[in-house]
């Protein structure tokens, strides 16, 4: 008989660490999974990982194998990509989060993006033809492009900048704006300069912390530094000028999160750097698999998420690094005025989410064709992509299911909001 599991319990059991630590930020977390089945799904990555491991709910045609494993993305979403100014001096659209970052069977990414995808299509009004027409561009692409990748052998190269065209109108438009937005007004709108000095605007987004917390933040920039050797030799440019908290995301929310302003190349004139420090965790897919999640583990995880980042992307941020602060590290990035996403909701037409879909498509081949090169041994996705369409097939049926599966799941979460609202009561 399959194991009957209840979506709200499954939150409250995952969520309540974060809970105790805080409450607020936690009501806060409801009230965005709340707004729909796509944002409810981008929250609940354990439930997904859970119910992955259980091979419990039906359907799950496809993950029920060991398989071969590679170096996965882990919470893999249409929003998870977007743009960002790499150390190359240019601005790349690449996937931009890494946090569940694990290893596994490379169809564990295909499933969780495709059914995104779905649920993103849906959210827009897409009809059922419509809607569905969006994984299957994906998993076409996808199924040609890793297996061009893998065959060839060598370190693939596909890259969307300011330099190299996706062929998507939506995607390319995302980076000529990013290309376009400057650092002073950015920095501008999220600060205020006095007395010599620039301070962030506290917000719903960025509050104060207490005294514990943001000295804990100070001496994460300090072991970041020690690890950045390069930034020692630049005279004031991490002088701290403000600290902060920071609400973003959704599956992410509860996590410590910091930001710290520093002198940049300029504060006077709005030059600053705003580097962002959260805290890593391990992946809810190695949490309910047993792996990876002892103390050395939860030391090297912020290291490990790093390491799978540079590995992947096509060029990372000059900033990416990490830092530790016994017995947690935490995850380092600079927040830009490149930082952009595609925005579903306003896109027009079938093509429009399609074209993006493909392009989505195309980077996560090439992140599992440099994972399958990494690995040892003949551990590739080939074989299982010899009848494409087969593969195609098993993979748009989960989609499909699974996305009921999260519709009634979100369902039952908007009709227990109160009760999960009431954080008092279930925290401890």
């Amino acid at each position: 008989m399959p194991v009957v599991r209840d979506p709200i319990q499954e939150f409250m059991d995952f969520n309540r660490p974060f809970a105790r630590r805080n409450s607020e930020l936690l009501r806060f977390k409801v009230a965005r999974m709340a707004e729909g089945a796509f944002a409810f799904f981008r929250g609940a990555f354990h439930l997904f990982a859970r119910d992955v491991v259980d091979r419990s709910l039906q359907p799950l045609p496809l993950l029920k194998g060991d398989g071969l494993e590679l170096d996965l993305v882990g919470d893999i979403h249409s929003e998870n990509y977007g743009t960002y100014k790499a150390d190359d001096g240019l601005i790349h659209y690449d996937i931009n989060d890494f946090d569940e970052t694990t290893h596994g069977r490379f169809d564990f990414d295909v499933c969780r993006l495709a059914t995104s995808l779905f649920l993103a299509a849906c959210e827009r009004g897409d009809s059922l033809s419509q809607a569905v027409l969006v994984p299957l561009a994906f998993l076409a692409t996808y199924s040609d492009t890793v297996r061009r990748l893998v065959k060839r052998g060598k370190d693939p190269q596909l890259d969307i900048s300011a330099t190299t065209s996706s062929s998507c109108a939506a995607v390319d438009a995302l980076v000529a704006s990013a290309t376009a937005s400057k650092r002073p007004a950015f920095i501008g709108r999220l600060t205020e300069y006095r007395d010599g000095h620039r301070r962030l605007l506290r917000s719903t987004r960025y509050f104060n912390l207490p005294d514990a917390e943001r000295a804990q933040a100070e001496r994460l920039l300090g072991d970041y530094l020690a690890r950045h050797p390069q930034a020692r030799d630049i005279k004031d440019y991490y002088t701290i000028e403000d600290v902060c908290g920071r609400v973003s995301g959704i599956g992410s929310m509860g996590r410590l999160r910091y930001v710290v302003l520093v002198g940049g190349k300029g504060s006077a004139e709005g030059r600053n750097v705003l580097l962002e420090f959260k805290e890593a965790r391990p992946s809810a897919y190695d949490l309910y698999r047993n792996r990876d999640s002892d103390p050395a583990a939860l030391l090297g995880r912020a290291e490990r998420v790093f390491q799978m980042q540079r590995q992947s992307q096509a060029a990372s941020s000059g900033h990416l690094g990490f830092a530790i602060d016994a017995p947690l590290s935490f995850q380092v990035r600079e927040l830009g005025p490149a930082d952009a996403r595609v925005d579903t909701a306003s896109l027009k037409g079938e093509e429009g989410l399609t074209c993006v879909a493909r392009v989505q498509a195309s980077i996560l081949a090439r992140t599992h064709a440099r994972s399958a090169l990494r690995a040892i041994g003949p551990t590739n996705p080939l074989a299982e992509l010899a009848d494409a369409d087969a593969f195609s097939q098993r993979v748009l049926a989960f989609a499909l299911g699974y996305a009921d599966v999260v519709r009634r799941d979100w369902t039952r979460f908007v009709g227990a909001r109160a009760q999960i609202e009431d954080v008092s009561s279930w925290a401890d």
